[in-house]
């Protein structure tokens, strides 16, 4: 039931394509404290397919759309390139704003998105929905308490093949529009996750290639990073695999920590998996409680912990987050200077493909901006 304490968050939707449809509309539909209440498109029929299914007027006009009385928030879900247009324009407008990732195409656009939010007083989130995971949070808390030690390595893949996201149009494989394929897409998801199970980046080394696509676009892309507190990773993805590739690996001087987010195969056969040497005295209740032993009256004397946590979906978990944020007037769970960071590591692998060689972040203000053309 709705909060008795607030009244429901009438939210709009600037954009009405797949994700939309799949995700943030039937999102809002399930929280009983938000309600869909505008959908913007610059093609009305998009627009009013969404709002006859799942409630609210159609736009084509986003001024209009934001000028109408009652809608607290949007979402901003457009083709990347057109993401800061609606999001300075909702903050112009006062509303609160949710923006898909990537935040913008560059990192000045992601920086003018996060000064005009500021200085509109609202709440931007992006949408690094991988972060909600149970099994992400869970390692989160493992890691900020030091139960694996220090951390030295993280690595992480995430694969899709191109054709298999039921998407309505492939504007993504239109670098113009989407200011790059695999690494803006998907490789994202991990430099987001990586940084915030590690930290801050500070220099990073890329390989980005064409390999199968039709499209000459990074559809193979490799990242060598280091972290500030002198961490090493590698983060990679393709658009080619058959399958859905994923699984994420961290590693302290005292365990290892093994997540799977998109799927489970034989290789991540469990969404969480902890190697300690730790007795069953050290180990936190989420890890003690998931341990079998072999015997009833046997303890946990080190190895493998597999963590099955309850599967609940991160977009309604984070669309809760930012309603709270805005309920509660305080910052985003995942901020606009999350995306920035996260934009800037893929402005820095351009400029590494460019140029051969590390690139070290931060990346100055004035800190050129090409997208990469591939053979």
């Amino acid at each position: 039931m709705p909060s008795a304490s607030a009244p429901r968050l009438k939210i709009g939707l600037i954009g009405a394509g797949a994700i939309m449809r799949l995700s943030h509309a039937p999102t809002i539909r399930r929280n009983p404290n938000t309600e869909l209440t505008a959908v913007f498109d610059v093609n009305f029929e998009n627009a009013k397919a969404i709002a006859d299914e799942f409630g609210g007027a159609p736009y084509d006009d986003l001024e209009a759309m934001l000028g109408k009385a009652g809608v607290d928030a949007v979402i901003v879900a457009t083709p990347n390139r057109f993401h800061e247009a609606g999001v300075v324009a909702a903050a112009a407008h006062g509303k609160h704003v949710f923006c898909e990732k990537p935040l913008s195409i560059d990192v000045a656009g992601s920086r003018r998105m996060v000064e005009a939010c500021e200085k509109a007083g609202v709440v931007l989130q992006v949408g690094f929905n991988q972060r909600f995971w149970s099994q992400v949070q869970i390692a989160k808390e493992l890691i900020d308490s030091g139960f694996i030690g220090k951390v030295h390595q993280i690595r992480s893949n995430y694969s899709e093949k191109s054709t298999a996201y039921p998407a309505s149009t492939r504007y993504r494989y239109d670098l113009a529009q989407s200011g790059g394929a695999t690494i803006i897409d998907l490789t994202i998801h991990r430099i987001d996750l990586a940084r915030h199970l590690v930290g801050d980046y500070s220099a990073v080394f890329a390989e980005l290639a064409h390999s199968e696509m039709t499209e000459k676009v990074d559809d193979n892309v490799w990242l060598l990073t280091r972290f500030g507190n002198g961490a090493r990773g590698c983060l990679s993805g393709n658009r080619y695999s058959p399958n859905i590739g994923d699984g994420t690996d961290i590693y302290g001087t005292e365990g290892t920590i093994h997540i799977a987010s998109e799927t489970i195969n034989p290789f991540n056969a469990v969404p969480l998996a902890v190697y300690t040497e730790k007795g069953v005295a050290d180990l936190p209740d989420v890890l003690r409680e998931a341990h079998y032993p072999d015997a009833w009256w046997e303890t946990f004397k080190g190895g493998w912990i597999p963590v099955k946590p309850p599967r609940r979906s991160p977009y309604d978990a984070q669309l809760e987050a930012f309603r709270t944020s805005i309920a509660e007037h305080r910052p985003a769970l995942v901020t606009g200077l999350d995306g920035l960071r996260a934009q800037e590591v893929i402005q820095a692998a351009y400029l590494s493909l460019d140029k051969g060689g590390w690139v070290e972040l931060p990346l100055p203000a004035d800190a050129p901006f090409k997208i990469p053309t591939y053979a």
